[in-house]
């Protein structure tokens, strides 16, 4: 095993910084946020609304080749965990990304994924 250590710890006291560190961390916002990027849809749905700032639900359906219930769902979802947002023209609902700081995260997650090579 060339990629495991042969012993237990070399830095004590680093190890214990960390573990009383992460004891007083709270992950679960990164945790749904990961959820949110963990769905080849939801991931449409981002690129869509980084390029277009915002859609109805019918076109981003029609987009996902999905049935306006199951985008509705994801867009919900994204809606609940205030990553997007959502307006009503008429009988029309429109959804955009929540914020600037989120548009400015997506921009980034998606150029992320052009420039590195992972294997799949």
């Amino acid at each position: 095993m060339e990629n495991v250590c042969q012993v237990t710890i070399v830095h004590k006291e680093k190890v214990t910084i960390i573990k009383n560190k992460l004891d007083q961390k709270d992950f679960s916002n990164l945790l749904v946020l990961g959820k949110c990027f963990s769905d080849s849809s939801r991931i449409k749905i981002f690129y869509t609304l980084e390029t277009y700032k915002e859609m109805c639900v019918c076109d981003l359906a029609e987009i996902l080749n999905a049935s306006i219930a199951t985008t509705s769902h994801h867009l919900r979802f994204l809606k609940k965990n205030e990553i997007a947002k959502s307006r009503q023209d008429g009988k029309v609902v429109y959804y955009s990304l929540a914020n600037e700081e989120i548009l400015s995260a997506v921009q980034d997650f998606l150029k992320l994924s052009e420039n590195i090579s992972m294997k799949i």
